[in-house]
């Protein structure tokens, strides 16, 4: 049985460049909806910045995705590498 901690180390890999896009990419997706509520643009601003928050979030889940499978990957390649040494 795996632990609980189990899915927060598969996103938790601070040594791999796809979480700190991952990372990046949420922080620019809260500025621009922070600005969307605060300033309260009008007219084609508006729009343009509320398309690249969602095209930012997009990317975001996209980026955690792959991260997701890339771990998920490599712990089982660990635990069939462990499961080759005990027998």
């Amino acid at each position: 049985m795996k632990p609980i901690s189990h899915p927060l180390w598969r996103l938790w890999q601070p040594r791999r460049g796809l979480f700190w896009l991952v990372l990046l990419t949420n922080a620019l997706s809260a500025l621009l909806v922070s600005f969307l509520q605060i300033a309260q643009p009008e007219g084609a601003l508006r729009w343009a910045v509320s398309v690249l928050a969602l095209t930012d979030t997009l990317l975001g889940w996209w980026l955690l995705r792959r991260l997701w499978l890339v771990s998920g990957t490599q712990a089982a390649t660990l635990t069939t590498d462990r499961q080759g040494r005990r027998g």
